[in-house]
């Protein structure tokens, strides 16, 4: 990414759609024209970068977290008959249920909770979380096949999981003791090797890491000074540097699909705003 080679700098924030109750997930669509979010639970489309002109998506999901895939469908997950069912669904209201907890069972997985679906930049596979077997850990669903392994076995929960572009890594945090710390981590797991590898060793919240359209950076919520910003580091962990630098939480950062923006929310005095920042 030739603009990121140069270097990032604190860019002024372009203010968008705002006063949302319950901001708890961002994304981007891979053809660049809308913002995926949801708000007080339930699934909302806006153009992009900012979420303007939002029209919701679902009604009665009490769902946190959504995701785009290629070709714009996407995928949550909602309580259900079934505990909890992770569905592929559509702009236009359409959908069908993927996974449900009778599956993860049926498959010999005693799963109490599914959440946090990212999709694989072919399609092909869903990363979640899921807690099952007394831990919680990283889990992952062949569509086709409809096949279910698990990824990870770590001391601590895991969460937030995000495809590289190539589809080869996944980028998550993860909260178990490092040294003398207890804090949410960013980790890269190695989907070829299974070889987990700690990108952010400190005693912040480091949170809902996203990877850069070129695989290059990591973008990730920090509390770093007190207040949470987003930050942005390099694949390898190094050139760690603080994109937003303001009074209130910035969170959720998701990249525009040319990788000269990210946008996120902002709580601030009269809500959560979704915010849009360039990345040279």
């Amino acid at each position: 990414m030739r603009l990121l080679a140069l270097g990032l700098v604190l860019a002024l924030p372009v203010v968008g759609g705002g006063g949302l109750l319950g901001l708890t997930s961002l994304d981007w669509s891979p053809d660049g024209r809308h913002v995926l979010y949801v708000d007080g639970g339930e699934v909302w489309i806006g153009l992009a970068p900012e979420g303007r002109s939002p029209r919701p998506l679902t009604q009665g999901a009490g769902t946190d977290w959504a995701r785009f895939g290629p070709g714009g469908w996407l995928v949550y997950v909602s309580p259900s008959t079934d505990g909890y069912t992770l569905w592929k669904a559509f702009p236009d209201g359409e959908r069908y249920p993927l996974l449900t907890l009778a599956d993860l069972w049926e498959a010999g997985i005693p799963a109490e909770i599914l959440a946090r679906p990212a999709v694989s930049p072919d399609g092909g596979r869903i990363a979640f979380v899921a807690h099952a077997e007394g831990s919680c850990g990283l889990y992952l669903l062949e569509i086709e096949s409809r096949q279910v392994r698990r990824l990870t076995r770590t001391p601590g929960p895991v969460d937030c999981p995000d495809f590289s572009p190539d589809g080869r890594f996944l980028v998550f945090v993860g909260l178990w003791p490092i040294g003398r710390s207890l804090s949410w981590n960013l980790y890269v797991l190695d989907l070829e090797g299974d070889l987990i590898e700690l990108l952010t060793d400190d005693p912040f919240f480091d949170w809902c890491p996203r990877f850069s359209p070129d695989g290059e950076w990591i973008a990730f919520e920090s509390n770093a000074r007190g207040p949470s910003d987003i930050h942005v580091l390099r694949r390898d962990g190094r050139e760690r540097t603080a994109l937003t630098f303001d009074e209130w939480r910035d969170a959720f950062p998701t990249w525009s699909p040319t990788g000269d923006e990210v946008a996120y929310g902002s709580l601030r005095s009269r809500g959560w705003f979704i915010l849009a920042s360039k990345t040279y």
